[in-house]
């Protein structure tokens, strides 16, 4: 009994399985290609850029304004309206005026005689030209305003490729710092365990006290956790870097270290004063949106004006109301369809009409003023955004300064550890000095090679900081 009951509850979930599978596979995202391995910094930023959600979002934002612009501009071709009508409807008519809405319009004439109950058929085709061919400017406003509207997006999406790309460029080069620190960690573990055999054999040989083999075998734990350590922050960075790829499952491998066999130029700087601020892209955002603000400001002014609309109609109508009538004065209806849906009378017209909304100039004017106080606005951010600039870019020259004069100190700082290590390690082999000089010798070195590590990566930083804060990376990118 109960192995049945498992194969019904087996049954029933294949078929729950079967009937959620479309909706399942419709909810998962898109598939990501697999990142390149290995992985080189200008991979790093187009597999950005093709993969985030965000900047997939800006695209699509200035497709939109795009759209928009062709939009508007169909508003302003001429209206080519059809319409075909077929009725059976009674012929009751009262003199007098009502408001048409609900009620809709009768069919057929007033009678002389009292309303009854017959019906009769009617017809109605019409074609209607109707062009805005004089606006007075309101559609080059409304185009420009639309154009701006594109300029706009297009500002706001290379901000965010920018800003992006520099986010990936740091985390690129902070996941190196992580695997360059494992590969340290590494050579500092080597150099333990190998000075650890050695000292091994000596005390089994009597040649070394056997306290210098428990020394040896701390230091090699020690080394030990340090690459520990240095694997699980490497890891941390390689995570985040995916993070931002858009890809956060898949395992990244870096390129190489070749970021550490040379040091970066640093150049004098951008150009200061406007150049500067058109280059930029969080700047050149900023100041589209201030255009965007004047031309909607335009097209509020030009509500304001009168518009002349070319209009051109032909219609042909049909009943079953006859245009004659009876002996007592009453139309004759005819209630057959054939007597009604065909054609009987065929009308055109030509005109012009000047459309001019005197309320109009109140209103525009109003949002006009409003919309002049919020450009006012967008050129207050316009020069705290610059402001703001101005300052990261000083700091950022200070930043590859202080850098540069660290890697180039790093060096000597290297070669004095090395030297002192050799030293020691010839004197402990030679039995002229104890263990504990040759660890603190080998700790120096260990900690010389990670200040040397860490001052290259950090001037390369620098050189990325002050890219972003002068609103290009070509002078990084363009050393790779």
């Amino acid at each position: 009994m109960k192995l049945r009951n498992l194969f019904s509850a087996g049954r029933a979930l294949a078929l729950a399985g079967l009937l959620a599978g479309p909706a399942a596979r419709a909810q998962q995202p898109r598939e990501l290609p697999q990142l390149p391995r290995p992985l080189t910094l200008p991979q790093a930023l187009q597999v950005a850029q093709d993969n985030y959600p965000a900047l997939r979002s800006r695209q699509a934002a200035l497709r939109a304004a795009q759209a928009d612009v062709r939009t508007n501009r169909a508003t302003f071709l001429p209206q080519v309206t059809a319409q075909a009508q077929m009725l059976n409807a009674t012929v009751n008519q009262v003199r007098g005026a009502y408001v048409p809405g609900v009620v809709p319009s009768e069919s057929g004439s007033v009678k002389a005689t009292g309303p009854d109950g017959r019906t009769n058929f009617s017809s109605l085709g019409a074609l209607v030209i109707e062009w805005p061919a004089v606006t007075f400017g309101r559609y080059r406003a409304d185009e420009s305003r639309s154009q701006a509207a594109v300029s706009a997006a297009q500002a706001d999406l290379d901000q965010a490729r920018f800003e992006y790309q520099a986010q990936v460029a740091d985390a690129y080069l902070m996941a190196l710092a992580g695997e360059k620190a494992v590969a340290l960690q590494r050579a500092n573990l080597a150099r333990a365990l190998a000075l650890a055999t050695v000292i091994k054999a000596g005390t089994r040989s009597g040649i070394r006290p056997g306290i210098d083999s428990a020394t040896a075998n701390a230091e090699v734990a020690r080394a030990r956790l340090q690459v520990l350590a240095a694997r699980q922050q490497a890891r941390a960075q390689r995570t985040r870097l995916a993070g931002l790829l858009g890809q956060p499952t898949q395992e990244v491998q870096l390129d190489s270290m070749a970021f550490y066999t040379h040091l970066p130029q640093t150049a004098a700087g951008p150009p200061a004063g406007d150049t500067a601020r058109a280059n930029n892209p969080l700047l050149r955002a900023y100041s589209q949106r201030i255009a965007l603000s004047d031309a909607q400001t335009k097209l509020y002014t030009a509500n304001k004006r009168p518009s002349l609309n070319l209009l051109a109609s032909t219609w042909g109508r049909g009943s079953g109301v006859h245009d004659a009538t009876d002996d007592k004065g009453n139309f004759v209806i005819d209630s057959s369809p054939g007597a009604g849906l065909p054609f009987k009378a065929y009308d055109y017209m030509a005109g012009a009409t000047l459309t001019w909304r005197l309320t109009e100039l109140v209103h525009s004017g109003r949002a006009a003023q409003a919309q002049r106080i919020r450009t006012e606005q967008a050129r207050a951010d316009y020069d705290q955004q610059a402001l703001q600039l101005a300052t990261q870019l000083q700091n950022a020259r200070l930043q590859v300064e202080l850098a540069q004069q660290t890697a180039l100190a790093a060096p000597a700082q290297l070669a004095a550890a090395r030297q002192a290590y050799t030293a020691a390690r010839a004197r402990y082999d030679a039995g002229l000095d104890n263990l504990l000089v040759l660890t603190q010798a080998t700790e120096v070195l260990n900690r010389a090679e990670t200040d040397q590590a860490l001052a290259t990566n950090n001037l390369w930083r620098a050189v990325l900081l002050q890219g972003a804060a002068s609103g290009s990376l070509g002078g990084l990118l363009g050393q790779l």
